[in-house]
């Protein structure tokens, strides 16, 4: 099923998203001291749309031939430029992304603790938008069931080249590969499902929280952050706290097991500031 071509997000919705990624992105600037980053994850998101919708036409944006093309396109460059082209990917600091991000981002390249900016990976940035429009447009037309094979069966074949291919496809959300990008919406599938059909027993009170993250989920989101953001230059001496749970989860779990449990935690206070925000009945509207 192709996507229909009037399915497009509005520009200044985009311009928006551009806005707030630059917003957040200055608080550590004026903050720390630190180097603005110009092309953080928000405002590659919002720029990849307003590409999708104004540079490519809707026929070939809305074919399948569209992220066969971007996703081809990745791989030859990650593995034509990177320094060893037998493992692209095995050293994250002589990767090719690496290489294109030293040319436009002098010194804010990737650290032991940093992700890169990641320009390359722009490219699976804007398949993951055209998958998540596809589904997004043909989701009604799916039972349970098929809904959950395509999440399992995403999220599986994902799993299952980065263990046949580990050397040319890896899961790594740092370079955003199509492995990744396969098991993450596969995973973000099965959690919508999940979501579906759990709601009829769920409590009133939790299902309008719930609504209020669907349709505010970038607010909520953007929201969540300034307050973890706050709480860490308050109490964590500057140390993220994903950083530091992340550190304390490994002493007792594997580095993939530690990761679903703090994605779920995090998809919780989500819910959990939408529950406040409905109670005390406040409106967020940022977009």
């Amino acid at each position: 099923m192709l996507l229909r071509p009037e399915r497009v997000v509005p520009v200044r919705k985009s311009l928006q998203l551009v806005g707030l990624g630059m917003a957040f992105n200055a608080i550590p600037t004026f903050i720390e001291g630190e180097k603005f980053r110009p092309l953080g994850v928000l405002h590659r998101h919002g720029l990849s749309t307003i590409l999708l919708n104004n540079v490519v036409s809707p026929e070939f944006r809305n074919s399948p031939a569209f992220p066969a093309l971007l996703t081809g396109l990745w791989y030859f460059l990650s593995v034509y430029f990177a320094d060893r082209r037998r493992q692209p990917f095995g050293v994250q600091a002589e990767t090719a992304q690496q290489k294109f991000d030293a040319v436009f981002f002098k010194g804010r390249q990737y650290e032991a603790d940093f992700d890169p900016e990641g320009l390359l990976g722009a490219l699976m940035t804007a398949v993951t938008i055209w998958s998540g429009s596809w589904f997004m447009q043909n989701s009604p037309r799916f039972t349970d069931t098929q809904v959950f094979l395509l999440g399992a069966g995403l999220l599986g074949s994902g799993t299952l080249l980065a263990r046949v291919a580990p050397n040319y496809a890896p899961i790594s959300k740092p370079l955003w590969t199509p492995t990744f990008v396969l098991a993450s919406n596969g995973w973000t599938i099965l959690k919508y499902l999940l979501v579906k059909v759990a709601i009829p027993y769920l409590p009133l009170a939790v299902t309008n929280a719930l609504a209020v993250v669907g349709k505010c989920n970038l607010e909520t989101y953007f929201l969540g952050e300034l307050s973890l953001l706050a709480l860490r230059y308050e109490f964590a001496e500057g140390r993220s706290f994903w950083t530091i749970a992340r550190s304390w989860l490994y002493k007792f779990c594997s580095p993939a097991v530690s990761q679903l449990l703090l994605t779920a935690a995090f998809d919780a206070s989500l819910v959990a500031f939408a529950f406040l925000c409905n109670a005390k009945g406040w409106k967020i509207r940022l977009l």
